[in-house]
């Protein structure tokens, strides 16, 4: 997690603000599907006391007292809550892999994370955390398998080469095949040296996946920065698959 401050750029999120607030309306299970896929790639402010290494979570209590980690999606919805505070409240920046990560240290007794709290209001419970984070190949046990594909689709490398000759913003790419705990699906992992953060950061990775699709035979694929911990550890001491020196 990075600390705010007022050098890196607002966090917006506005998509996601649209759907916790209409997920508040239907519950359903494709809306609730919208907003995992949006979290997944999006990040978020944390309300933190203390210094680093060392910061202390906010956290509400629900009926039966189980604690949920306090994180707001945008920088409105974080001032709004600590307008009244006399001092400003400091926070962190964090990806919804670093919200897995807190949420399952057993030092933490948490049972999982709220999105903003009072308004859009939207939880995140710790088995469904569990679930997610296999799927995402983070956290949990470490069995998530993440690593070198017999073979690559034939055409992808060059259509990445071609990608990055008109993205100025990606300067390294890596492919990984990722199967999920547990199952024996298996999904493409892409891993993207991107420039920025928030909303530019999102859009950028979003274009890639749909850019990827049409060359990955008919499989999905999940599409992160390397700045994501997550994406960093399955990354460590590979060898970008391809580069804008290639182009």
């Amino acid at each position: 997690m990075s600390e705010n401050s007022n050098k890196i750029d607002r966090i917006e999120n506005e998509k996601l603000v649209e759907l916790l607030g209409s997920i508040r309306q239907d519950n359903s299970e494709e809306n609730m599907i919208a907003v995992l896929k949006e979290a997944a790639v999006a990040k978020f402010l944390v309300p933190v006391d203390g210094t680093e290494g060392d910061y202390r979570f906010h956290a509400v209590s629900d009926s039966k007292g189980l604690k949920y980690m306090v994180v707001y999606c945008d920088s409105d919805s974080f001032e709004v809550a600590y307008e009244d505070k006399k001092e400003p409240q400091n926070g962190v920046v964090a990806g919804f892999a670093d919200l897995i990560d807190v949420v399952m240290a057993p030092k933490m007794d948490l049972s999982g994370f709220v999105i903003n709290p009072g308004s859009e209001q939207v939880l995140f419970g710790k088995d469904m955390l569990k679930m997610i984070a296999s799927q995402m190949g983070i956290g949990g046990d470490g069995t998530a398998k993440v690593g070198e594909p017999d073979r690559y689709p034939p055409e992808l490398k060059q259509a990445l080469i071609g990608y990055l000759q008109i993205e100025p913003t990606v300067s390294k790419i890596w492919v990984r095949l990722m199967r999920e705990n547990g199952t024996d699906r298996l999904i493409w992992l892409i891993v993207a040296d991107a420039e920025g953060e928030g909303e530019p950061l999102k859009y950028t990775l979003e274009n890639l996946r749909k850019y990827c699709l049409p060359y990955l035979d008919n499989m999905d694929a999940m599409v992160v920065s390397d700045k994501e911990e997550f994406a960093s550890k399955v990354i460590a001491g590979v060898k970008p698959y391809v580069t804008r020196d290639e182009t």
